[in-house]
């Protein structure tokens, strides 16, 4: 499963540093000192982190009555996360489950009893698939598996780039129309043996979502779930602050996770960031990043980072991943027919964003603050 490594990160308050820890705590179950004050008195705020799911930190933070219920918050977490983990995952087998590494090693074979999860994903990744016009294809898994491979190897110190005919070659069966999905008998089938899925575009973004679907359904009211920078956030926090604030990082040549780019001020809904500075390997004097375009098969070229807002993850993660890839025109339609904010940054360092992101961007309010002082309105 090829994966975004790509965070947003909490700096005091909660950054979303888009693929690793929230900063403003120091390990599992810890709570904040002072507890909140006024309608909301008696809550306090806890975090806990895990390295369990999807090979990132998963790092969860909530406002709870006592640590009891946050246990049994963070519980739902860990478990859920862990499971859809284990069912996505395209590299390892476990004792008595069927995951999509089941599926693909049955490629050109037979059907495989599937998960309703593997189901409802892939059929949400076949509608993306014509969405986005192919941008977005969890049927790419070949192709990814060999970029997957030289990132691998680049790290051992064997470092190549992989030929346009290697590639091609690899890119026989890669429509995701032909993922065969039988909702009567609960099975998926991939009719060519040379078929691969890799879900790794959309994976903590769904496990995210379903996680945070579960919190709100036992009673949450206020939390956070930042698993490798796919940000959910149920509710705003119950400390007097109407929003959280999550600071989008700022893509760097040397992969620093400390800088940020915005902070976002959110009350809800999820933020997703795609970007190219986490995982690549250079060669050549080029680097080779992790987002590869469907059209070419290799590194989408143009930008650093594309920041999605959307009030449901797996879209999001999706959408980051398209907006990355598609030309400007294409990706603004195709954000604006969902609903969807969203920020990019160029190659060269230039930035643009909706309106929507607009209103939500700490940069863009304090530009826009500025823009007034200077024309004598404030």
């Amino acid at each position: 499963m090829t994966r975004k490594l790509y965070r947003l990160v909490p700096v005091a308050f909660v950054i979303a540093a888009l693929s690793f820890a929230l900063h403003a705590w120091n390990g599992a179950k810890t709570a904040s000192e002072a507890e909140t004050r006024g309608a909301n008195a008696g809550y306090r705020k806890f975090s806990d982190e895990s390295f369990d799911s999807f090979d990132t930190l998963v790092t969860f933070t909530a406002f709870t009555r006592d640590e009891a219920e946050f246990g049994r918050y963070a519980k739902i977490v860990r478990d859920e996360m862990g499971r859809l983990h284990r069912l996505f995952d395209i590299y390892h087998e476990y004792e008595g489950l069927i995951n999509l590494k089941t599926i693909n090693d049955a490629a050109g074979i037979a059907p495989v009893q599937a998960d309703t999860d593997i189901m409802n994903l892939l059929e949400l990744a076949k509608e993306a698939y014509d969405d986005t016009g192919g941008a977005f294809n969890v049927a790419l898994g070949p192709v990814l598996a060999i970029w997957h491979d030289r990132r691998a190897a680049a790290a051992n110190g064997v470092v190549s780039a992989p030929s346009a005919e290697e590639l091609q070659s690899a890119a026989v069966h890669i429509s995701a129309r032909d993922i065969r999905i039988d909702r009567e008998n609960s099975t998926v089938f991939l009719p060519y043996g040379d078929m691969r899925l890799d879900v790794g575009a959309v994976a903590k973004g769904y496990a995210a979502q379903r996680a945070a679907d579960m919190l709100r359904r036992s009673g949450l009211a206020s939390g956070i779930i930042n698993a490798g920078g796919n940000v959910v956030i149920i509710g705003p926090p119950l400390d007097g602050r109407e929003t959280w604030s999550v600071g989008v990082h700022a893509p760097t040549d040397d992969g620093d996770m400390s800088k940020l780019l915005d902070v976002l001020y959110l009350k809800d809904g999820s933020a997703v960031t795609s970007g190219s500075d986490q995982r690549y390997f250079i060669a050549d004097d080029r680097r080779y990043h992790h987002i590869i375009d469907p059209q070419t098969l290799f590194p989408a070229d143009g930008l650093k980072s594309v920041t999605v807002l959307h009030n449901n993850s797996s879209l999001a993660d999706i959408l980051s991943t398209a907006a990355f890839i598609l030309p400007m025109n294409e990706a603004r339609a195709l954000l604006a027919r969902h609903g969807a904010e969203a920020m990019w940054m160029t190659e060269d360092g230039e930035t643009m964003a909706t309106e929507g992101y607009k209103r939500a961007s700490k940069v863009e309010r304090e530009k826009s603050a500025g823009e007034m002082k200077a024309g004598g309105e404030l």
